[in-house]
């Protein structure tokens, strides 16, 4: 096996496996850095990041490669998405709710629609005042009541119930998708030359 060969087997395995890694310690520290990086900043270094990953798969698979490329975007999707997921918010703050809470109902219609959702409108009088208007699934406290808030005082994450500021994240999605678009691309490399290219 030439040299050449060796480098593009590296690649096949260092691109998706590497960039998805640069990907979510990038997602992991815009979302904790103190220096409050701004979600538009955050989301445009990661599409920078995600099509340098692209246009170095697109050296590598000259020939095709179509559906490896949306394999590999799936998976720095998913990479973004769990990075995103697996922040906290840093502060919480005690609201008091400010007169009446008020319902609205969001239908939903055709076949298979995901279920009709209710929310409740909270106002809120919170120290430093954010957030000064809260919708949630279920009502948190009437008027008068102490209700406690969870933020991120950088406002790049909505604000949400104290009770429910814990992380989601989860790394298998993205790791088996950036997993496979490995293992397709070193199949890809192996049958070159061959009638069994993947495209």
């Amino acid at each position: 096996m030439g040299k050449g060969r060796v480098l593009a087997y590296a690649g096949a395995v260092t691109v998706p496996l590497g960039s998805g890694a640069l990907l979510h310690l990038w997602g992991s520290w815009s979302m904790r850095s103190p220096l409050g990086t701004p979600a538009a900043l955050a989301v445009l270094v990661a599409l920078v990041l995600a099509g340098l990953a692209v246009a170095a798969h697109h050296a590598l698979f000259r020939e095709g490669g179509s559906v490896l490329a949306l394999v590999l975007l799936a998976g720095l999707g998913a990479v973004w998405i769990e990075a995103r997921d697996s922040r906290v918010r840093g502060a919480t703050v005690e609201c008091v709710v400010v007169g009446k809470v008020r319902v609205t109902d969001h239908p939903t219609f055709g076949e298979g629609a995901p279920e009709p959702k209710r929310l409740y409108h909270h106002a809120l009088d919170c120290p430093g005042g954010h957030p000064r208007e809260f919708a949630w699934e279920r009502k948190l406290g009437g008027a008068g009541e102490t209700v406690a808030i969870a933020y991120d005082p950088a406002r790049r994450m909505d604000p949400v119930p104290a009770d429910e500021n814990v992380a989601r994240g989860s790394l298998f999605l993205p790791g088996a998708l950036l997993l496979l678009a490995a293992g397709l691309s070193v199949a890809a490399l192996a049958v070159e030359g061959t009638d069994d290219r993947i495209r």
